[in-house]
């Protein structure tokens, strides 16, 4: 059920189907012209929330535009169906363009090949092609998105709502920040409970050095509410950024010791070897689904340390292959 947060602000669950996560937190500012913030997956559970939260706020739907904080389908998925006419969706620029030029199957089918590369099996990969909601439940084609950049400012009522732009979790990210008030919606950058996924981006040489720049950025910011995308659980802004620090100081020890044990493995096979928060006994019973998160993250800990020398790669017989320095 939506639940009030502050006069004006309301929270809103909406079931992800397919998403470890299980559920997204979107956020609705009520005024005469609405914001809500992210949407959930283009699928009916998602679709039927969201209908009966925004009917039980009361919300006019003539005047409501869409606030996306990032590009990824479980956030993005309804926008388009959610806005009516003479309303807008708001992305930022990096992540607009980007979900824009990935919506094509042409570039799905490279993305699987890099992960082949890097040490997945084609049939591993056939096996996800159907069953991933990032292609199968983003949203519809649709060529009114306004770009959002770093400090621009969306102006709902009482309300001057900052850009933040923040990557790292993607390569354009936004935070959306309200200084009167003191409200800072994280989106995925900063969450509770779970650390947000980490992962090589196309183009981008260090996401891991990005976001943990980002953590830095927005650590000093006042912030009274803090408002992340997923579960219930939110807490002290700059408590969180530093334990999400040395969080990632462990895995990347972690991914180093994993290279210096064995030489010449694959992204893959390294993955396989480092500490993840998962009730498996073996990397052999990864659900594929969580194979797949688990080696990007591993690939953004392995940019990291390629950037600062500590790791190179060689391409073998059709494979990254991985050395320490």
């Amino acid at each position: 059920m939506a639940q009030q947060l502050a006069e004006d602000l309301w929270r809103l669950e909406i079931p992800l189907v397919g998403n470890p996560l299980k559920t997204l937190n979107s956020y609705l500012i009520l005024g005469p012209r609405s914001l809500l913030v992210d949407t959930g997956f283009r699928q009916e559970p998602c679709r039927e929330a969201m209908e009966r939260e925004l009917e039980a706020v009361g919300v006019d739907r003539d005047r409501m535009d869409v606030f996306l904080t990032h590009l990824h389908s479980d956030h993005t998925g309804l926008a388009p169906e959610l806005v009516r006419p003479g309303c807008r969706v708001y992305i930022g620029a990096v992540d607009g363009q980007r979900m824009l030029a990935g919506q094509s199957e042409d570039a799905w089918r490279r993305m699987d090949a890099a992960y082949v590369q890097e040490g997945f099996s084609e049939e591993e990969m056939d096996l996800l092609w159907d069953s991933n909601p990032a292609k199968n439940a983003g949203p519809v084609p649709y060529d009114g998105y306004v770009f959002l950049r770093d400090g621009d400012i969306l102006q709902r009522g009482s309300h001057a709502l900052r850009c933040v732009l923040t990557p790292g979790h993607t390569p354009g990210h936004l935070c959306l920040y309200e200084p009167e008030a003191r409200w800072l919606f994280s989106g995925d950058h900063i969450l509770f409970h779970i650390t947000p996924n980490i992962c090589r981006w196309s183009g981008v040489t260090d996401s891991l050095g990005d976001y943990l720049e980002s953590l830095k950025r927005i650590r000093e910011l006042p912030v009274e509410r803090l408002l992340p995308a997923h579960r219930q659980q939110t807490g002290d802004l700059e408590q969180r950024t530093r334990e999400l620090e040395a969080h990632h100081a462990r895995r990347i020890s972690d991914a180093l010791d994993a290279v210096r044990r064995e030489p010449g493995r694959t992204a893959y096979e390294i993955a396989g070897s480092m500490a993840w928060s998962i009730r498996c006994r073996s990397w052999a019973e990864f659900p594929l689904t969580q194979k797949y998160f688990a080696v990007g993250e591993a690939l953004a800990h392995l940019d990291y340390l390629m950037v600062r020398g500590q790791v190179q790669r060689r391409e073998e017989h059709g494979k990254w292959r991985y050395y320490a320095l």
